[in-house]
């Protein structure tokens, strides 16, 4: 495979915003309870890309980038180097949404989600698929989990290849979860399956919500750190 694009937050510590959008607000999807907030404070470079969850005066901060109509592209296969927090709350993801959505709003067009973790649960990675048929919402679900030794307390490679007909997941390059397009008798329509239009990437630091749960406050500020991403491309 030949890589397409790398972020290489170590050597080149800056935020390129012919890729980068850095995204603001305060209300959010899943009753999660920080702002977005675009401060130096809440997302700046120290050996990889900090994003920061900061707690003060009752409000919490924190960071959330895409690359939403200025990087996007289907199949291949991403490697993400990044290391996730410990807190009770925290709700770092590396995900993907659809660039135009070509099948409808959410979760009509999918949504990939590459790493999920939770700091309720802090040896446990989230691997999730979301389309119409099959989402949180609804009984059934694309929906495996992988637990592992010390998640938060070292770097680790967060890996997902997509193909046509299948998506799978590795942490430190071994394989720990997938999907199969029609496995189990799922829907292999655009309802059950729509991953084959263009998708961009998301990089956040939630905190509390319906999976972030219950947060200790005591414990920022906390900070999700990513080293580098690469994509390839057959």
């Amino acid at each position: 495979m030949r890589l397409i694009k790398h972020f290489d937050f170590v050597n080149e510590p800056f935020l390129d915003k012919n890729d980068w959008t850095i995204a603001t607000g305060e209300k959010w999807a899943n009753h999660e309870v920080q702002q977005y907030v675009d401060d130096p404070e809440n997302l700046f470079f120290d050996n990889g890309l900090n994003l920061r969850a900061t707690y003060q005066d009752g409000i919490v901060r924190s960071a959330r980038i895409h690359t939403k109509d200025k990087f996007y592209f289907k199949y291949g296969k991403i490697d993400i180097i990044a290391k996730v927090p410990s807190g009770k709350g925290t709700w770092p993801a590396l995900w993907m949404m659809p660039q135009a959505s070509v099948y409808g709003g959410w979760p009509k067009s999918g949504e990939i989600d590459i790493m999920e973790h939770v700091g309720n649960k802090p040896n446990t990675i989230y691997t999730c698929i979301h389309t119409e048929r099959y989402n949180h919402r609804r009984d059934e679900q694309y929906y495996k989990i992988h637990v592992g030794e010390a998640i938060p307390d070292n770097f680790h490679t967060f890996s997902l290849r997509w193909e046509k007909e299948r998506i799978t997941y590795y942490v430190d390059h071994q394989e720990v979860s997938h999907y199969i397009k029609g496995e189990d008798g799922k829907d292999t329509g655009p309802q059950g399956w729509p991953f084959d239009e263009d998708f961009y990437l998301i990089i956040n630091l939630a905190i509390g919500g319906s999976l972030g749960g219950e947060v200790d406050y005591a414990s920022f500020p906390q900070t999700f750190v990513v080293k580098d991403i690469k994509v390839y491309q057959e």
